[in-house]
C-alpha cells in the first residue's frame, strides 16, 4: 500500500495500534484511581476502539487488494487469506475465553455462565442481538472477526461469481459494509431507551458497527487509487479528524440521544481514518521506533489481559495515599504489559509463524 511500508512496518500506525492499547486500557481501568482523579483517564470521552476496527480496515485493506491481484484461484485466495487471519487472532481469543471462564467459574470474576455462553466460542455473543454474559470486552473482537470472514467473502465472492476485476468486488464490499451498519442502526433503534440499551444494541452491536473497519478499507482503496491527492491533503485530512473526533466524536447518549443512536458509530470512525493520509505516511520515529513497535505487537494480548488482571489484581490499587495508589497503579500497568509481552512471545507468534508454511501446502493443494 502506498505509504504503509518501511522494512516492513510504518511508524505512524504502529503509533496509532499502541495508542489505541493503552487508551482503551486507561479508559478501562482509570476507576481504580478515581478516589484522588476521579477525572482521570476518561477526558476526552471517545471510543479508542475506532483506531483498532478502522486501522484494521486499512491494513487489511492492502493486504485484500494484494490478495485480489495474486495468483491463484478466488477460492485459494479466500481460504489463505482467512487462515492467516485466524491464526493471528483466534488462538489468542479461544484462550482468554478460558480464562475467563475459569475466572468466573472460581468466583473471581462477575458474569454468568449458561447453555448459551457457547456463543462466545463462534462470536456469535453480539452478531445481530447482545448477550451480556461475561468477557464484556469481547464485542469488539466478534466485530473484528466477522468483519475478517465476510468482506474478503464478498470480495472473491463476486470475482469468482461475476468475474469482476478485484477493485470493482473491493469497491462493492467497501459499499456494503458502509451502508448496512446504518441501516441496522433504524431497525435495533427500537430497543434503545438509554445509555445502557445504546451500548447494548448499537454500540456494541456486531451489525451495526461494521462500518468502522469498513471506512478503512475505503481508505486503503483511495490511497491506492489516487495517492498523490491521498498525501497532499494528509495534513489538512488530519486536522479536520481530530476537530470531528475531538468534539463531535465525544458526544454522549444523554447529549444528543438521536444522533447517538442512528449517527455517531459512523461520524467517530470517519474521524479516524482522515488520520491515516498523515500517519500512514509517518515512516520511521527515530529512537522511538522500536519500543512503539513492540508496543504496538503485543496490544492484541493486552486488550484481551487486562480485564482478568484488574479482576485479579485491582482490589489492591485502592489506598488513601495518592503516591501510594499511583505506584501500585503503575505496577499492575507494567504487569499487564509485561505478561501482554509473554503471551505473545510464546503463544500468538508461534502460532503467526504456521501461517506461510500452511499457505504454501494450500497453494499446492488447492490453488
Amino acid at each position: 500500500m502506498s505509504g504503509q511500508r518501511a522494512g516492513g512496518r510504518i511508524f505512524g500506525l504502529d503509533v496509532m495500534r499502541a495508542a489505541g492499547g493503552i487508551l482503551v486500557v486507561l479508559a478501562h481501568t482509570g476507576w481504580l484511581v478515581s478516589t484522588h482523579w476521579p477525572r482521570f483517564p476518561m477526558v476526552p470521552h471517545v471510543d479508542w476502539v475506532d483506531l483498532f476496527f478502522v486501522l484494521s480496515g486499512f491494513l487489511i485493506g492492502g493486504m485484500l487488494l494484494d490478495a485480489t491481484e495474486s495468483k491463484g484461484t478466488p477460492g485459494f485466495r479466500l481460504i489463505d487469506f482467512l487462515q492467516r487471519r485466524w491464526l493471528r487472532s483466534i488462538p489468542n481469543y479461544w484462550l482468554f475465553v478460558l480464562v475467563n471462564v475459569l475466572l468466573l467459574m472460581a468466583g473471581l470474576a462477575p458474569g454468568l455462565l449458561n447453555d448459551r455462553a457457547w456463543a462466545y466460542m463462534v462470536f456469535m455473543q453480539n452478531l445481530h442481538e447482545p448477550l451480556d454474559l461475561f468477557f464484556w470486552e469481547s464485542w469488539s473482537l466478534a466485530v473484528e472477526e466477522w468483519f475478517y470472514l465476510l468482506f474478503p467473502i464478498i470480495v472473491f465472492g463476486s470475482m469468482a461469481l461475476f468475474s469482476w476485476r478485484g477493485k470493482q468486488s473491493f469497491l462493492l464490499g467497501c459499499i456494503i459494509f458502509i451502508t448496512f451498519p446504518i441501516a441496522a442502526r433504524f431497525v435495533v433503534a427500537h430497543h434503545v431507551v438509554d445509555p445502557l440499551t445504546w451500548g447494548l444494541w448499537v454500540k456494541k452491536l456486531v451489525i451495526t458497527r461494521l462500518d468502522a473497519p469498513g471506512l478503512g478499507m475505503l481508505a486503503a482503496y483511495i490511497s491506492r487509487g489516487w495517492p498523490k491527492r491521498w498525501h497532499a491533503l494528509r495534513w489538512l485530512a488530519f486536522l479536520l479528524g481530530a476537530a470531528i473526533l475531538f468534539t463531535v466524536g465525544t458526544t454522549t447518549y444523554e447529549e444528543a440521544p438521536v444522533f447517538v443512536t442512528y449517527g455517531l458509530e459512523s461520524v467517530a470512525p470517519f474521524s479516524v481514518a482522515l488520520l491515516l493520509p498523515l500517519l500512514s505516511a509517518w515512516r520511521s520515529g527515530g529512537m522511538l521506533s522500536n519500543p512503539i513497535r513492540r508496543l504496538s505487537l503485543i496490544t492484541y494480548a493486552l486488550y484481551l489481559i487486562h480485564m482478568p488482571m484488574v479482576y485479579l489484581f485491582g482490589k489492591y490499587v485502592e489506598h488513601p495515599v495518592a503516591w501510594v495508589c499511583a505506584f501500585r497503579y503503575a505496577l499492575l500497568l507494567a504487569a499487564m504489559l509485561s505478561l501482554s509481552a509473554l503471551v505473545f512471545l510464546f503463544w500468538e507468534r508461534p502460532f503467526m509463524k504456521l501461517r506461510d508454511p500452511i499457505g504454501r501446502w494450500l497453494r499446492k493443494r488447492i490453488a
